[in-house]
């Protein structure tokens, strides 16, 4: 019925389509699309929704990556119920030292040597 009435509003519409999902669907896609695209990301439940926040130090593939699978996810479902953010972290040593070994040393000045963690 409201199908009906929708082509009657949209005369140029071949079909009109309506999907129903229900939350865990709507999140699950979108957590599933993520792992697809190998992006990093928490999840974050609050009242009402889901914010999955794709964190880390993001080269521009990445972002690009990041970006079009929100656009299709938002087109595709909306984002009343999931939302996305982006929290882009520099690394800090880009450009200002060397990294020799495969240990994971770096060498910032004479005499002076880093041991990094992980982003």
């Amino acid at each position: 019925m409201l199908s009906q009435k929708l082509r009657a509003l949209m005369p140029y519409a071949d079909s009109v389509n309506i999907t129903l999902m229900d939350d865990v669907t709507a999140a699950g896609q979108a957590e599933a699309g993520l792992k697809q695209q190998a992006l990093p990301y928490s999840r974050r439940n609050h009242k009402g929704g889901v914010t999955f926040v794709i964190q880390g130090a993001l080269d521009d593939v990445e972002i690009l990556r990041a970006r079009q699978f929100v656009d299709s996810y938002y087109r595709t479902w909306g984002g009343r119920y999931v939302q996305f953010a982006i929290e882009l972290k520099d690394d800090w040593l880009k450009g200002r030292s060397f990294q020799y070994g495969a240990e994971g040393y770096i060498k910032m000045s004479p005499g002076h040597w880093y041991f990094p963690s992980p982003l």
